[in-house]
């Protein structure tokens, strides 16, 4: 059994959880309902496992056609539907790692309107073979997995990431200038503040991490502290 977070399941374990805001539910017939990723959204989390598409991963096509599908109507019109075979390659801790997938697409079919051509077929079906390579791979297998039908296990899954999303917000924000951090440092000590628990608060381990935006209530509280009967 392979410990978490080691060996052959911590690239899965990294890419596995799926924003939610990235999502939407999509229908099928026949009463099949899902969840859909945004592909943009995946190939970003592959760059920034991978690094920039063409440097540390990819996607070349091996082949494709156009595949005669059911019968439209009486005069011998068939569904023909777009299939490309891909291949993903990726760079991995050193090593170079290579799977290959389908994607597929209705070029021409039927809908409520009649018939109708996609010219984007071909695009939509390199979209599929792709996110299906990187589902292989781990990432946005909580929906595979089932995972999204738990509404509960979708809503803890949203807090998650719009935490990391102010954290990270927070971590590339303009941070305090120098005369801020003596003037903080100042009023901590003429205050008698517990400097620890100050940098708790503000959730940062030192105060040169402290953004700029919070210097006023920063200062604010300690002076009201200071000025406090």
């Amino acid at each position: 059994m392979t410990v978490p977070g080691t060996g052959t399941l911590e690239l899965w374990e990294q890419v596995e959880k799926t924003d939610p805001q990235y999502t939407k539910p999509f229908n099928r017939g026949g009463g099949f309902k899902g969840t859909a990723t945004n592909a943009t959204w995946l190939a970003r989390r592959a760059t920034e496992v991978f690094g920039p598409m063409g440097i540390g991963w990819g996607l070349e096509i091996i082949d494709e056609q156009l595949m005669q599908g059911a019968p439209l109507d009486e005069r011998g019109t068939h569904e023909l539907i777009h299939r490309v075979r891909v291949q993903l390659w990726y760079h991995w801790q050193g090593q170079r790692g290579e799977l290959t997938q389908f994607g597929q697409t209705v070029f021409l079919g039927r809908n409520k309107y009649g018939l109708f051509t996609d010219e984007e077929a071909p695009k939509k079906s390199l979209t599929d073979a792709m996110s299906k390579c990187l589902s292989l791979l781990g990432f946005s297998a909580d929906i595979y997995l089932g995972r999204y039908d738990d509404n509960k296990y979708v809503q803890a899954l949203s807090a998650e990431f719009r935490d990391r999303a102010v954290a990270e917000a927070r971590r590339q924000a303009p941070k305090l200038s120098p005369e801020q951090r003596e003037r903080l440092k100042e009023l901590i000590q003429r205050t008698g503040t517990d400097a620890i628990r100050f940098r708790r608060f503000f959730k940062v381990d030192d105060l040169a991490d402290l953004p700029a935006a919070d210097f006023e209530r920063a200062r604010r509280m300690l002076e009201k502290k200071e000025h406090a009967p």
